[in-house]
């Protein structure tokens, strides 16, 4: 594992570069709107992925992480159109390791609003895609204060969003997106006791979207899949990338 940056609109953005095999597919992880690349998830993501014969990218969104490793830019001011960036970013960077991945060979496996990220950006390089615990829509969030416009939203957590975040996703149908033939292939894996996210923007995801997927529903599952039900997840995600991207 090496510890890479890249550039995201003239902002430094960390990673963590894993890589197997010379020429072996590469899968990117894209956190949620409040996580990190240094998650438990995501390392034991990375780790599995590197041992199963993959290389793999995770890296911090702007304005996330902590420590010296923190990506560059501010938290205030994500939204759907600048991770997207940070995402293609991220893409154009594995092509300049062309000589040390596959890049014919590219997954993306995106969590909650990572999820949305990749399902948004559609991008045709990526040959398998899987989201989990991820939505279509946004929740509306309580206005912090007595101005919204100069204290724009608030996350459960205490952590604000600027007033434009959520006039950001509007500009996007993911609905639309997932029906596009020429998707990558989808898997979406959910959690049955979701609590942050309903199951039934899952299901909204999974009726809509083009062939091929697949939908799998982790009962009693929370939205981080919590426990044993990781472990499930894992094994469907090293499966969907096995079926897609070590295919000859």
């Amino acid at each position: 594992m090496s510890l890479v940056a890249f550039y995201s609109e003239g902002q430094k953005v960390f990673g963590n570069l894993h890589l197997a095999s010379k020429k072996s597919p590469c899968v990117i992880c894209l956190h949620g709107l409040e996580g990190s690349k240094e998650s438990v998830k995501w390392r034991t993501f990375a780790s599995r992925f590197s041992s199963e014969g993959y290389a793999c990218l995770r890296f911090n969104f702007r304005g996330c992480g902590k420590g010296p490793e923190k990506s560059e830019g501010s938290f205030r001011d994500s939204n759907l159109t600048s991770r997207i960036g940070d995402y293609l970013a991220a893409l154009a960077f594995l092509r300049s390791l062309s000589t040390r991945i596959d890049i014919r060979r590219l997954g993306v496996i995106g969590s909650s609003f990572g999820g949305m990220v990749a399902l948004a950006a559609g991008d045709p390089r990526v040959e398998a895609m899987i989201t989990l615990a991820t939505p279509y829509t946004f929740p509306s969030f309580a206005k912090s204060g007595n101005s919204i416009e100069s204290e724009g939203y608030v996350l459960p957590s205490g952590r604000r969003l600027g007033r434009g975040f959520l006039e950001d996703i509007k500009k996007y149908d993911i609905l639309k997106t997932v029906r596009d033939p020429k998707r990558a292939p989808l898997l979406i894996i959910h959690g049955g006791s979701d609590e942050i996210v309903s199951v039934e923007q899952a299901y909204r995801l999974a009726e809509e979207a083009s062939l091929p997927k697949r939908f799998e529903i982790i009962e009693a599952a929370d939205h981080v899949f919590s426990g044993a039900h990781f472990h499930k997840v894992m094994n469907l995600c090293l499966a969907w990338f096995r079926k897609y991207l070590l295919r000859s």
